[in-house]
């Protein structure tokens, strides 16, 4: 989440483009969360789940235009993070998820 923070504040972005926090659900999930707070369709969305009292957790990425979600690596978590409204991050995240969709995998919550 702090590579995309500092990716818009290089970048020059507006301060209220990034809809960014945590949430814990009643099964002790906490979710981190950083989506494009202006609600454009071809900008990705990131999630951080992890259980109370791990160190691990899935990393997954949003796509609007396929309305799900698919799981990746934390490699490419950075690589849409560093790129995050951009067209490069856009399009990584929309082929992820296209993919994880068209293999037949339901979108990940």
């Amino acid at each position: 989440m702090n590579t995309v923070v500092a990716h818009v504040t290089s970048a020059n972005h507006p301060n209220d483009v990034l809809y960014r926090g945590s949430d814990t659900t009643k099964q002790g999930v906490i979710r981190h969360f950083c989506y494009d707070n202006y609600d454009r369709i071809d900008s990705p969305g990131l999630d951080l789940s992890i259980k109370e009292d791990s160190d691990i957790g899935i990393l997954t990425v949003y796509n609007a235009s396929e309305r799900a979600r698919a799981p990746i690596t934390f490699e490419q978590g950075m690589m849409i993070a560093k790129n995050f409204l951009n067209d490069e991050g856009s399009m990584m995240a929309e082929e992820i998820v296209c993919d994880w969709v068209m293999d037949g995998n339901q979108s990940v919550f």
